[in-house]
């Protein structure tokens, strides 16, 4: 199978660009209901998809659920976009080929219903709602599209007063093709996050400490992880693309020490899975 390209036109594949980054985010954020955002340069065209992965049941966890979500992109005219991966909305303004800016909505799923006998007697996390705002930066070769390098940051605070904090982020990334039908892109990232934000998700209150065992523990705001991921496509054709990847984030800080992660989890947290997608 072959797929026809024109060189030196800037439309390379550019269903395969949104695929990319749309499963580049919707794994991690799936494993650990936080913002691990892989936020690459998404071209204009609208698509449709859905990944399935395999992903911690919460964040620090070292149990493993599989899952599965949509993805979605509207075009709103030039560069502009609104873009919709699982729980994460973002929506571009700027129209500019490289630069991006806009506003960003994340649905922080609960933690509830995890695994774990003794995570489960500590407080219990309700689905929360944080808003804010990304921007970034995204170089592309002019005369291949599928050569791409960027940076991005994002801001996101609770405006549910669920954990009454605030995160925020940067990551790298790049994007090579290494055949016809098959690219390769992968980056890093890291988090911050909040004393607030740390707490209620690393936290061990007294009263959790009687009903759990665990010992008391008070997280201040700090880097909570650096991860790194890589991501393999396939391109069937202009509308058809297949996708496996791999992601690997390391807590770090007070979230690693965290008795959730030490002595009930991992500080190791891993996702990997694969999706499809078509566009129009």
């Amino acid at each position: 199978m072959q797929l026809k390209m024109i060189k030196k036109t800037k439309d390379h594949f550019p269903s395969m660009q949104r695929f990319i980054r749309m499963l580049l985010m919707i794994w991690p954020i799936v494993a650990s209901a936080n913002d691990v955002d892989f936020p690459m340069q998404v071209p204009w065209p609208n698509f449709a998809g859905f990944g399935v992965g395999a992903y911690p049941d919460y964040i620090g966890s070292d149990n493993t659920k599989v899952g599965a979500a949509p993805l979605a992109r509207i075009g709103l005219g030039g560069n502009r976009f609104i873009r919709l991966v699982v729980n994460e909305v973002r929506i571009n303004v700027i129209d500019h080929p490289n630069w991006r800016f806009g506003l960003e909505g994340l649905l922080r799923l609960s933690r509830k219903d995890v695994d774990d006998d003794v995570v489960k007697k500590i407080h219990s996390v309700d689905n929360t709602i944080d808003l804010g705002l990304f921007a970034g930066y995204n170089w592309i070769d002019p005369q291949e599209f599928r050569i791409q390098a960027g940076i991005d940051i994002w801001g996101l605070a609770d405006v549910t007063g669920t954990h009454e904090g605030w995160t925020a982020g940067m990551s790298l990334y790049g994007m090579y093709p290494l055949a016809r039908m098959f690219s390769i892109s992968g980056g890093v990232a890291s988090t911050y996050g909040s004393g607030n934000y740390m707490d209620t998700y690393f936290g061990i209150t007294r009263k959790d400490s009687i009903a759990s065992g665990l010992p008391v523990f008070s997280p201040d705001g700090s880097v909570r992880d650096v991860r790194g991921w890589t991501m393999l496509m396939l391109h069937l054709s202009r509308q058809w693309h297949l996708g496996a990847g791999l992601m690997y984030s390391r807590l770090v800080g007070d979230a690693a020490d965290s008795p959730i992660v030490t002595k009930r989890g991992s500080a190791n947290q891993w996702v990997f899975g694969g999706g499809l997608m078509y566009a129009w």
